[in-house]
């Protein structure tokens, strides 16, 4: 992610001094202030236009979709959505400190943080499954910190109303690492499981410092990476076995073996675990270097 690339910001109504704070495939991440109310905003503008209605009327959908998920306090919340004079779409959003990508780069999580993240983004998957909407894309890169310091989901931009979007999702949006099975098996339909998986492969990295399974010495390629799911979650030194045990309940290849969302919020907050030692203070002032699409962890060429 280059965010030296000199281009022209765009021009969004009510906002100004957009500066980069990430570049990605599908889209960039700027920082911006909205002159009508005097605050810091985030705002995501799509790298592509616009090439049809249909396309318009899907943004419109999963904006609404954002929309209705902001309300929870563990979702990054949406301020405006909108399509720019030259036809590309954007999201206004709440500023954030950074992201839980931005987190590993200074520690892994203590047990006890990473359980407590848990509870607050399964419940915020709770509400918006319970809402017909699934993220599609959890993963540590888009788990954002707020100005309060609490984790927020960010990107429902794969959210899709389930029973209104094609069911269908390509390679080229999925973050494997954090992807299930059955999201890599042609004409698959998205389930609330599958956000489910992703999430217990995010906490398991988060303790970990890399994604479950994969080994120190590189990422996998496409072939290998399919092999490894039928490798056993290994142990992780000073994490409980009952934590361990709940994540890969989650991360289980069989879709309907996992826990709901509520499931998992329930489950987790009900673990006890030792506090974070007072010896080891949870780092919590850290600057992003990128955001919301972290470049790590990505699957390689096959050879």
């Amino acid at each position: 992610m280059d965010v030296s690339v000199a281009l022209p910001p765009p021009v969004v109504p009510g906002l100004t001094g957009l500066t980069v704070l990430a570049r990605g495939g599908y889209a960039t991440v700027y920082r911006a202030s909205q002159v009508s109310v005097g605050r810091e905003v985030a705002v995501k503008v799509e790298n592509r236009a616009f090439e049809t209605d249909r396309d318009q009327r899907r943004f419109v959908r999963e904006a609404h979709a954002a929309g209705r998920m902001s309300s929870h306090p563990h979702v990054v919340d949406l301020f405006d959505a909108g399509v720019t004079a030259d036809g590309h779409p954007y999201l206004v959003m709440e500023l954030c400190m950074g992201s839980y990508a931005d987190r590993l780069k200074v520690a892994p999580l203590q047990p006890a943080e990473a359980r407590d993240v848990g509870v607050k983004i399964a419940d915020a998957l709770a509400d918006a499954h319970t809402l017909g909407v699934l993220h599609r894309d959890v993963k540590p890169a888009n788990i954002l910190i707020s100005r309060f310091g609490e984790p927020a989901l960010a990107d429902f931009g794969l959210a899709v109303l389930a029973e209104s979007r094609d069911a269908t999702v390509s390679l080229e949006v999925l973050t494997p690492a954090y992807a299930p099975r059955e999201m890599f098996r042609s004409g698959t339909q998205p389930a609330p499981g599958g956000d489910v998986y992703s999430l217990c492969a995010t906490l398991y990295a988060l303790m970990r410092g890399r994604p479950p399974r994969w080994r120190e010495e590189q990422n996998p390629s496409l072939i290998s990476l399919m092999n490894l799911f039928d490798q056993p979650v290994p142990d992780l030194p000073g994490v409980s076995a009952a934590l361990l045990d709940l994540l890969r309940a989650g991360m289980s290849n069989d879709l309907v073996a996992r826990p709901t969302a509520s499931g998992l919020r329930d489950r987790l907050a009900a673990l006890s675990l030792p506090p974070i030692p007072a010896s080891q203070p949870v780092p919590v002032q850290w600057r992003p270097a990128v955001s919301w699409d972290d470049p790590t962890h990505r699957i390689q060429p096959a050879e």
